[in-house]
C-alpha cells in the first residue's frame, strides 16, 4: 500500500525530530506543515523539502487539505485538546504529543470527538513501540525476574540553561516536570506492573508524592512519587527538569532484575547505550541482545502509527485509549499530590 501522508502541526523541536524520523520511516512521507504563520512554516518545510504551497500560516488550513491522512501534533500542552478535536472533527488521524491533554476531563472531549468522526488517536509515547522495551516486557511475562516486587523508573536533566524563556519554565504554556517528562516513568510503571500478571497496563490504587513547585515560576523543579499496585507491587518515580541524575529503569523480582540505562530516548548514544542487563539472583550479570534494526526511535513510532491506521484500526497497541485515559488519570493525582495546577484545571 501507499505510504501514510504526514501532515506536521507545530514547528518546535519535537517536530524537528520527527520530521527526521519520517525521513527514514518505511511507511510515511511528510507532505505538510501548519503553523500560526506562513512564514514559519516556510521556514520548517524547506528544511524536509515540503513545497511553499503546502506550507500553512493557519492549522485549519493543513486540516483542509486533502492530501493529508494522519497529522502528527506537537504544540504545546495546553493546545492539544482544541487542536486534537479540531482535527478529529476535519476527518484526520492523528499522532498526539504527550500529554496529549492536560487533564482527565481534557481527555475526556478528545475521546468524545475522536469516537464522534472516526479517526485513529495515539498518545506519542515513542518508547513504548521500542524493541528494547518490548524485550523487558517479554522478560517479565516469560516469569524470568520471579514475581514483581517493585519497579523503579527515572528521567531527568537539567533544563536551566535553557532560561525563563524556555515552556519549561512557564505554568502557562504547561511547564514543569510532571507534565514535560513525569509521563514516561509513570507510563514504565504502568506498563510492567501489567506485564506482571500478564494483562495490558494497569493503574495505580495508591500515589505519594513529594516536590518542589518553584514560587516564581509555579512549575514543579522536581518530585518524587510512591506508587502501589495491585498484588503488592510499588514503584518509586523520579523527575526533575533542574535536577539532573541517571534516567534509567529497574524492576525487581523475587528472582532476578532487569535494568535499562537509556530506555526514553535509545535513538541519543550521548543517553547511555541500547542494553538490557539481566541478572538472576546467585549468577553473574547478563546482557539481553536486543535487535534494532531501525535506529531511529521516531520512525519506528511513525511506522506503528501507520501500521494500525493502514489495517483499519483506530488505536495502537502500543498506547491504547484505555491506557492513555489510565495514564493521564495517574498524572493528575500526581499532581494534585504536590499541589501543582494549571488553567485548564478551573474550566
Amino acid at each position: 500500500m501507499a505510504p501514510l501522508k504526514w501532515g506536521i502541526i507545530g514547528t518546535g523541536g519535537i517536530a524537528h525530530t520527527f520530521s527526521k524520523g519520517l525521513q527514514v520511516a518505511s511507511k510515511g512521507t511528510l507532505v505538510a506543515i501548519g503553523s500560526r504563520a506562513k512564514s514559519t512554516a516556510i521556514a520548517f518545510g524547506s528544511q524536509y523539502g515540503v513545497p511553499e504551497e503546502k506550507c500553512y500560516g493557519t492549522y485549519a488550513e493543513l486540516l483542509a487539505d486533502p492530501d493529508v491522512d494522519v497529522v502528527y501534533i506537537s504544540t504545546p500542552h495546553p493546545q492539544h485538546c482544541e487542536v486534537a478535536i479540531q482535527t478529529a472533527e476535519a476527518g484526520k488521524h492523528m499522532l498526539l504529543e504527550k500529554p496529549f491533554a492536560m487533564n482527565e476531563a481534557e481527555a475526556i472531549r478528545i475521546f468524545d470527538a475522536v469516537k464522534k468522526n472516526n479517526v485513529f488517536l495515539m498518545e506519542a509515547y515513542m518508547y513504548r513501540c521500542h524493541p528494547q522495551t518490548l524485550k523487558i516486557v517479554d522478560l517479565i511475562k516469560e516469569g524470568a525476574l520471579g514475581t514483581v516486587k517493585v519497579i523503579r523508573a527515572n528521567f531527568t536533566f537539567d533544563g536551566r540553561p535553557l532560561g525563563p524563556t524556555s515552556r519549561l519554565w512557564r505554568n502557562e504554556l504547561g511547564g514543569g516536570a510532571i507534565l514535560d517528562i513525569g509521563g514516561y516513568p509513570m507510563s514504565f510503571a504502568r506498563l510492567i506492573a501489567g506485564a506482571a500478571q500478564q494483562t495490558a497496563a494497569i493503574n495505580p490504587t495508591e500515589i505519594k508524592a513529594v516536590g518542589h513547585i518553584q514560587p516564581e515560576t509555579n512549575v514543579d523543579e522536581w518530585t518524587v512519587a510512591s506508587v502501589q499496585f495491585e498484588n503488592a507491587i510499588s514503584a518509586q518515580l523520579f523527575v526533575g527538569i533542574f535536577a539532573d541524575s541517571e534516567s534509567y529503569v529497574q524492576v525487581i523480582g523475587d528472582k532476578g532484575s532487569v535494568k535499562a540505562p537509556n530506555i526514553w530516548r535509545p535513538d541519543i548514544a550521548s543517553m547511555g547505550p541500547i542494553r538490557v542487563e539481566y541478572t538472576e539472583y546467585g549468577k553473574d550479570p547478563v546482557v539481553i541482545p536486543v535487535e534494532t534494526p531501525q535506529p531511529n526511535l521516531y520512525a519506528i513510532e511513525a511506522d506503528a502509527v501507520a501500521d494500525a491506521i493502514l489495517e483499519g484500526k483506530k488505536e495502537c497497541k502500543y498506547m491504547t485509549w484505555e491506557d492513555s485515559l489510565g495514564q493521564i488519570r495517574a498524572v493528575d493525582k500526581w499532581r494534585k499530590e504536590i499541589g501543582l495546577t494549571y488553567s485548564a484545571d478551573q474550566l
